[in-house]
């Protein structure tokens, strides 16, 4: 029967489901303040190829505005960051192209595909910061040759609109800012702190 439901009555079902659990039985406080570049010389970093092929415009497309919608985001002491409580949904309506995406273990296009490369260099830098994960998902399969990998084996979050996120707590006794840049073929993530992480 769940197989012959629009896809949108499923993403609304599953938006009303994480609704629920974030926002009625949970007291999480969900990062969504934005400042100006902290200048500071405390942080941890992940620098990433973004590997040339076919979607490789629309995938830097998709990713430059996920950065706009992330850069500068602080993360207070005890805040919680969501990815898509910060990001919009992918859709045509706001910006994204058609990108590769795995859906049910199988490659496919979709709107907003290459996204989830962001998603797992902050992850990265989130274990780098020793941050509480609450919410991470791997990929249901493997993709890459070795040679094609972006992050470790075993490192990647993908985040699926509606269904799955990624989400860590700032468990230090300092605020963190997340400050994302793209030069050409290359993804630079930071988590910055006026004070020692």
């Amino acid at each position: 029967m769940k197989q012959y439901l629009p896809k949108s009555w499923k993403l609304r079902y599953q938006q009303f489901r994480r609704y629920s659990r974030e926002h009625l039985f949970s007291t999480a406080n969900f990062a969504l303040t934005h400042q100006n570049s902290w200048q500071s010389g405390y942080q941890v970093s992940t620098l990433q190829d973004i590997k040339l092929n076919s979607y490789f415009e629309n995938k830097t497309h998709n990713i430059d505005l996920v950065i706009q919608a992330l850069n500068g985001l602080i993360i207070q002491p005890q805040q919680t960051f969501s990815f898509w409580h910060v990001v919009q949904a992918p859709t045509l309506k706001n910006g994204y192209k058609t990108g590769r995406n795995l859906v049910n273990g199988i490659i496919s296009e979709d709107i907003g595909g290459g996204i989830c490369q962001i998603s797992c260099s902050l992850y990265l830098c989130a274990l780098k910061a020793g941050l509480k994960i609450i919410e991470r998902h791997s990929h249901s399969i493997d993709i890459y040759q070795e040679h094609e990998r972006f992050t470790p084996l075993g490192s990647d979050a993908t985040v699926v609109y509606g269904y799955k996120d990624l989400q860590f707590q700032n468990n230090l006794n300092t605020a963190l800012q997340i400050q994302v840049s793209r030069q050409h073929q290359q993804l630079i993530t930071h988590l910055v702190s006026l004070d020692t992480i």
